[in-house]
C-alpha cells in the first residue's frame, strides 16, 4: 500500500505537465516487407530512432538476429525518413515497415504497430522492442524456447524496482494469453503523447507492470534479486540499481547477458575500447566497429 501511494503521488507531476491536447503523430509510411507472415511464429513490434534518418548497423544485426531465431518482424521508425536503399535492406528482415513522426517515443510507436499490424492477434506471442540497446552480443537462437519456458505471461530481460517493481520496456515478451486480453488492449487504448522521459518511464514502462500484474505473472530472465546476490554490488540501494546500467560489465562477462545500453556510451561515458575488452573476455563475436557506428550522433532515443 505504502509503494503505491508513493507511485501515484510521483505521477501527480506528470500529469501536470502533460500536454492539453495532445496530437496523434502522423503516420508517414506504411508497407508489407518480403518476408511473409507466418502466424506460428511471434511477432516483434521494433521500435527505431535516429537522428541522423540512418538505420545503423547494429539495427539490422539485431533484426537479423530477431529473425534467425524465429520472429517475424514489424519495423517502426520514428526518424525523419528512411533512404530507399535501407527500406529495400530492412524489407528483408521485415513482414511490416511503418515510418511515423517522432511523437510518443516507444509506447505510442507500439500503439501505432498495433493499429497497422492487427494481424498480430493471430501470432504465438508479441513482443516489443527496441533499438536503446546494443546487440545481441550473444546468440540469442534459443530465446524463444527460454522465453516460452519460464513460468511467466510477460517475460522482459531485466527488471527494476525504481518507482515501483517492473520490468524493462526495451524488451517484453507477451504470451498469447496476453496479448488476447483486454487489459493488454486497454493499456494501448490509454497510451497519449508524452514527451518528458520520467513522465513515460512512471505512466507507462512501470504503468504496463503494474496494471498487468493483476491478472497475470510477470517475470525477468536477468531477475535483479539473482544478480545481485552473485555480484554483491553494494554501492546503491537495490531500489536505485539499474543492472543494464550500473552493472553492464558483470552482465557481459559472468551472464553472457546479450545487451548493452546504448547511454553506457553516449551518457555514461565509458569508452568502445573498454566495452570491447569485456566483449573479448567473454567470447562474444559483436565487433567494436559496431559498437562505433552507434555513438556516430547524439542518442535522443
Amino acid at each position: 500500500m505504502i509503494r503505491d501511494l508513493k507511485y501515484l503521488s510521483v505521477l501527480s507531476f506528470d500529469f501536470l505537465i502533460k500536454n492539453e491536447t495532445p496530437r496523434q503523430p502522423r503516420l508517414e509510411y506504411s508497407g508489407k516487407g518480403s518476408l511473409k507472415p507466418d502466424y506460428a511464429k511471434p511477432v516483434c513490434f521494433f521500435c527505431s530512432y535516429d537522428k541522423e534518418s540512418t538505420v545503423r548497423r547494429n539495427v539490422f544485426h539485431y533484426l537479423n538476429e530477431l529473425v534467425q531465431a524465429g520472429f517475424n518482424v514489424v519495423f517502426i521508425s520514428s526518424s525523419d525518413t528512411i533512404s530507399d536503399a535501407d527500406l529495400k535492406k530492412l524489407s528483408k528482415f521485415c513482414v511490416r515497415i511503418i515510418i511515423r513522426e517522432n511523437k510518443g517515443h516507444d509506447f505510442y510507436g507500439w500503439k501505432t504497430g498495433l493499429r497497422e499490424y492487427p494481424q498480430y492477434r493471430a501470432h504465438s506471442a508479441l513482443l516489443l522492442a527496441n533499438d536503446s540497446v546494443l546487440g545481441p552480443l550473444f546468440s540469442i537462437r534459443d530465446i524463444i524456447a527460454k522465453l516460452e519456458d519460464k513460468d511467466a505471461d510477460i517475460v522482459g530481460m531485466t527488471d527494476c524496482l525504481r518507482f515501483h517493481p517492473h520490468l524493462q520496456s526495451y524488451f517484453l515478451y507477451c504470451k498469447k494469453s496476453v496479448v488476447a486480453s483486454e487489459e493488454f488492449a486497454g493499456f494501448f487504448e490509454r497510451v497519449e503523447v508524452l514527451e518528458f522521459k520520467m513522465a513515460i518511464i512512471r505512466r507507462y514502462e512501470v504503468g504496463f507492470s503494474r496494471l498487468l500484474s493483476h491478472r497475470f505473472k510477470l517475470s525477468a530472465l536477468y531477475n535483479l534479486e539473482d544478480i545481485l546476490d552473485r555480484v554483491q554490488y553494494l554501492e546503491r540501494p537495490k531500489n536505485q540499481v539499474d543492472t543494464t546500467f550500473h552493472l553492464w560489465k558483470p552482465l557481459i562477462t559472468e551472464f553472457q547477458f546479450p545487451f548493452l545500453k546504448k547511454s553506457i556510451l553516449t551518457r555514461r561515458g565509458i569508452s568502445i575500447e573498454e566495452v570491447a575488452a569485456a566483449l573479448a573476455d567473454s567470447n562474444s563475436s559483436y565487433t567494436a566497429d559496431i559498437l562505433s557506428d552507434c555513438i556516430v550522433s547524439p542518442i535522443s532515443h
